[in-house]
């Protein structure tokens, strides 16, 4: 079974996407914040990752992706947030700033975020 790990502060989000995702027979774990997004992509091996970019910090979900990237996690991370362009920072592309393989801006349709799995899967 695939299994998603979703890390964000907002728990109606979490709840939603992991309805969304269940529903279409993946195992969602979920995590509020990055110390414990942390502590599951390293334990729960998840082979896909959605990681909202502002939680706590405004910069919180991009320091977690380029540590999961330094500690050799393989799933694919997928970036979420409700803006995508701050300070300049164009959030829609990844790069060496952004390590990511993806971006859904929020509010993201149940469709879009079973798409992008599904296109992540078929790679």
């Amino acid at each position: 079974m695939v299994k998603i790990l979703m890390v964000d502060d907002d728990s109606e989000f979490l709840e939603a996407g992991k309805s969304v995702l269940e529903a279409k027979g993946y195992e969602v774990i979920t995590a509020q914040n990055v110390a414990l997004g942390k502590e599951k992509a390293l334990s729960d091996n998840p082979d896909i990752i959605f990681l909202d970019i502002m939680m706590e910090q405004p910069d919180d979900g991009i320091d977690l992706a380029h540590k999961l990237k330094k500690e050799n996690v393989k799933a694919p991370i997928i970036m979420l947030s409700g803006v995508s362009k701050v300070s300049g920072l164009d959030y829609g592309k990844c790069d060496e700033v952004l390590p990511c393989e993806g971006f859904l801006e929020k509010p993201v349709k149940p469709e879009d975020l079973i798409k992008k799995v599904e296109s992540l899967l078929n790679k």
